[in-house]
């Protein structure tokens, strides 16, 4: 009879603190803020197309070793992208080019829409990459939330800035930009 009571005792206690666990987590009360999903969603833009940078590289733009990026809400709820393009080091340690502010452009461009925004031959802009698309491919692709408005999203693309390092091998060498993420071009950082 004790042995009974004490298994039906053990009994109630389990389910009573499996009833406790169960109620404690309750993900439907649970909201992510817009600047965390907002971080997130940018996160995994620039994640899934780093890789545009390094397709083509040498023959239209820079080979690059590696890319490695930064992505912040300061507290005027401005969004900024640090970006550092890393130069192939064994390509131009020995060869006398050194980056412009094109290559800022491109490396910003082949991310956010695949293409260069240059004229092969030349290298002037061609602005097949503008504000336009560049609004058009982060709203399509980031700014696709449906809790969105037009106004919050025109706020979100005229408040996010991005800041580019392209790094040669050479450290004088090296170059800055920054900008609008949208802007048609980048402007050089003294």
């Amino acid at each position: 009879m004790k042995a009974i009571i004490k298994i039906l005792t053990i009994f109630v206690i389990f389910f009573n603190l499996n009833y406790l666990n169960s109620s404690e987590v309750k993900l439907d009360k649970k909201f992510v803020s817009l600047k965390d999903f907002l971080i997130l969603k940018f996160d995994l833009f620039f994640k899934n197309n780093i890789s545009n940078v390094f397709k083509g590289g040498g023959m239209l733009g820079i080979a690059y070793q590696s890319i490695n990026y930064d992505i912040k809400i300061d507290g005027k709820d401005k969004i900024i992208v640090h970006l550092n393009a890393i130069m192939n080091e064994n390509r131009y340690k020995s060869k006398k080019y050194y980056p412009k502010l094109k290559d800022c452009n491109q490396v910003r461009n082949k991310i956010l829409v695949n293409k260069y925004g240059y004229s092969f031959w030349k290298q002037t802009l061609n602005y097949q990459v503008n504000s336009e698309t560049l609004t058009n491919s982060l709203e399509s692709q980031v700014l696709n939330i449906s809790s969105l408005d037009k106004k919050v999203k025109k706020f979100i693309l005229e408040n996010t800035e991005i800041k580019i390092n392209i790094i040669h091998p050479k450290n004088e060498k090296s170059l800055s930009c920054y900008g609008r993420l949208i802007d048609d071009e980048l402007r050089l950082k003294n």
